[in-house]
């Protein structure tokens, strides 16, 4: 899809940027990746830039890509190419960068070579409530890196279930076929709580069982998937961003490895991030203690979240 083009310059947003232009291209059933697909992709990494613009005053194709939609696309892992005014955009925003003399191409020097491109989008976005030039605020980045500068935290999350006859067993928010399944109070998910774990640990927020205990009937028998998404608002209310998941599921049994891209998908979909940010790894307990006898298995997770 990006051949041509090298993103060695481009930062990490800005790289997810056109990763999330994809999901809208893909959103839209799109044959190319358009301006207003990167838009939304933009709109998507860095809120903040556009947080002046009304989106009820821009045309309903830019606004109908909001972010909460990305997600609901197909991961295809088919190529979708770009249409000739974003290929023109990737290839202007390095040389803006190089011209304000930023170290790397960030989100806000995408959208300046987009509006620099488009003077009917340029228009559109003034109208809509765009107070600064988004050239000037790139330029404005210059020699200001406590503004770029983020805060990085990690979370360790841990968790074990016993395993009994007549359970489903529920992994990563789906149901693995094996003749045992986890004993717990919600769904026994053992891989969906260590990560909430984790990401309440980066955020320092707590653990699993101090937002949903054990004691509480209402938590009975619920999907993990509420708990993610539940602790995913946790997160946006204190401006914290995922940025990647590390997981390791502990079972002697069922081999676990052919349904991970089911698993990260569907916990892609609940933390509202790419299948990307995660990675799902498993391990045997070779035979030894509880886990080693098959009576039980265990996750351990480490989160890492950004504000």
């Amino acid at each position: 899809m990006f051949e041509k083009f090298s993103f060695e310059k481009f930062n990490d947003e800005a790289r997810r940027c056109i990763f999330m232009a994809r999901l809208a291209a893909i959103t839209e059933k799109s044959k190319n990746i358009g301006l207003p697909h990167v838009l939304a992709g933009i709109r998507k990494e860095s809120p903040a830039i556009f947080r002046n613009v009304n989106w009820a005053k821009l045309p309903l194709k830019l606004a109908r890509l909001s972010p909460e939609n990305l997600h609901s696309a197909s991961q295809s892992t088919g190529e979708i190419p770009l249409d000739a005014k974003a290929k023109r955009v990737l290839v202007a925003a390095p040389e803006l960068a190089k011209k304000l003399h930023a170290e790397q191409v960030t989100p806000t020097h995408l959208l300046a070579a987009i509006l620099a491109s488009d003077a009917r989008l340029r228009k559109q976005f003034k109208k809509a409530g765009m107070a600064q030039a988004p050239a000037k605020s790139a330029g404005s980045e210059r020699g200001k890196s406590s503004e770029r500068a983020r805060i990085s935290r990690s979370g360790i999350g841990y968790d074990l279930h016993r395993l009994a006859v007549n359970r489903k067993l529920m992994i990563g928010g789906i149901e693995v076929p094996f003749e045992k399944g986890s004993v717990g109070h919600s769904d026994g998910d053992v891989l969906g709580h260590a990560i909430c774990d984790a990401l309440l640990g980066a955020a320092g927020l707590g653990d699993i069982g101090t937002h949903f205990p054990d004691t509480d009937p209402q938590w009975r028998g619920v999907s993990s998937l509420v708990f993610l998404r539940q602790v995913r608002q946790y997160l946006e209310r204190k401006n914290w961003k995922i940025r990647h998941i590390d997981a390791i599921v502990v079972a002697e049994r069922p081999k676990l490895g052919p349904h991970f891209p089911a698993m990260r998908e569907v916990l892609a979909k609940a933390l509202a991030i790419s299948v990307e940010q995660i990675n799902l790894k498993a391990k045997t307990h070779e035979g030894l203690g509880e886990i080693g006898r098959g009576e039980a298995l265990a996750a351990h997770v480490i989160a890492t979240i950004e504000s």
